[in-house]
């Protein structure tokens, strides 16, 4: 079937389903099939050549369904048995939420790791279920990581090209100054070889000459230029720098004991030069030890909380940073900012797959989600206090050393 959009879901969601290498697909309250990406599709001729008829099975009976005694009050997983159409038993897991602030279900459909459905009954779990991290987690914090720098594209865009132009305009002013340069060289060689002028007349003609170029301004002028176009290629070279740290792609990469502030210090020095706004970040760091943990996605984290201070900031707003040591095996990690707040209805749903408030076009929803999920992944916990009006405080807490099985389940 052709994926379906309206106005219930954001299309740069749909678009980002699109692109996950697992199944995924979307469900109306009744229970009938809204959407289905790919991968779900073609999981679906498996069980029957008709991938409408196969869809149906995979999804077939949502917990949420009135007919459920007991429906969960946020997301669950249950196992389907089923087969598939060479007549071999087909077990999937299936992960359900609700989606966002819509009326539709979400349903993430895999291979179970056993086939007895007794180990796989109904179950809460939690928008960041922990363990290792697989391929297809990995593919999804890799389009949020693409899907948070798209955000900052303007922003981007500006930065980069500011220093550009300026750099441009200065090697205009470097060609003037050299053909003027080597215009004095080349009188200098004249007046050496021409034997018919006294000292005195070849030392005026290449004063006249000096003044006629302005060469006291060009000596003066010329060193602040090239410092001033090696500052610009050096700004765009730390964006550049500092773009493909954030987005680089590692599922490989292990635990280790990394700098917090370097962290943070990339996630900032990227959002203060791309955010495209007035703002006015502090940074109150207290001495912390190194912290067992995967940097790329402990960057992440970090990189997706302020985007979002960004966003909810006006022209005039004001992010803080704090951290600071809370015993001998815990950090802390404080992002403030003085923006529009989190409503109390909406606080409790926003580390959700999926969920946003922000209109069509800006944003997938997934953000907070994976921020959630990598924090628990480490052992930490992130809470958040809001009031409208008044801005947002996010702490993260992180311990400083890993159990050795999260760190070899990571690896």
């Amino acid at each position: 079937m052709d994926a379906m959009v309206s106005n219930d879901v954001v299309p740069e969601t749909i678009a980002v389903l699109e692109t996950l290498p697992f199944s995924v697909a979307l469900l109306r309250d009744d229970g009938s099939l809204y959407y289905a990406n790919a991968p779900a599709r073609g999981l679906a001729t498996v069980i029957h050549d008709d991938p409408d008829l196969g869809l149906a099975k995979l999804v077939a009976n949502p917990p949420w369904l009135s007919s459920n005694p007991d429906p969960p009050s946020e997301g669950c997983e249950d196992c389907l048995n089923c087969y598939g159409m060479d007549g071999l038993p087909l077990c999937v897991v299936r992960q359900w939420r609700t989606c966002g602030n819509t009326s539709l279900l979400s349903v993430t459909i895999r291979p179970a790791r056993t086939s007895d459905p007794s180990q796989l009954s109904l179950r809460p779990t939690s928008a960041g279920t922990t363990g290792a991290l697989s391929s297809e987690q990995h593919r999804i914090f890799q389009a949020d990581k693409l899907a948070t720098v798209g955000q900052l594209a303007a922003g981007m865009a500006h930065e980069i090209n500011n220093p550009i132009c300026y750099v441009q305009s200065n090697m205009g002013a470097f060609r003037d100054y050299l053909n003027k340069l080597f215009g004095l060289l080349e009188l200098g060689d004249d007046l050496l070889r021409d034997t018919r002028m006294t000292a005195e007349e070849r030392v005026h003609a290449m004063e006249t000459r000096k003044q006629a170029v302005d060469f006291a301004m060009i000596v003066e002028d010329l060193p602040a230029l090239l410092e001033e176009s090696r500052e610009g290629v050096d700004r765009i070279r730390k964006i550049v720098q500092n773009l493909r740290d954030f987005s680089r792609s590692d599922a490989t990469e292990a635990f280790q004991l990394f700098d917090v502030h370097r962290a943070l210090t990339t996630a900032l020095d990227l959002v203060r030069s791309l955010s495209g706004k007035h703002l006015s970040f502090a940074t109150h760091f207290d001495a912390l030890p190194l912290v067992e943990c995967n940097p790329t996605e402990l960057s992440q984290v970090f990189m997706n909380i302020l985007v979002n201070a960004t966003q909810a900031v006006g022209a005039d707003g004001r992010i803080e940073i704090t951290t600071r040591r809370l015993d001998a095996n815990r950090v802390q990690v404080d992002i403030s900012d003085n923006g529009c707040g989190i409503d109390e209805h909406v606080l409790g749903h926003i580390f959700e797959p999926f969920f946003t408030t922000k209109g069509v076009g800006s944003g997938t929803g997934l953000g907070l989600s994976i921020t959630f999920g990598i924090v628990k992944k480490h052992g930490g916990d992130i809470a958040v206090r809001s009031a409208v009006a008044k801005g947002s405080l996010f702490q993260i807490t992180l311990p400083v050393k890993q159990p050795l099985a999260t760190i070899a389940s990571a690896a």
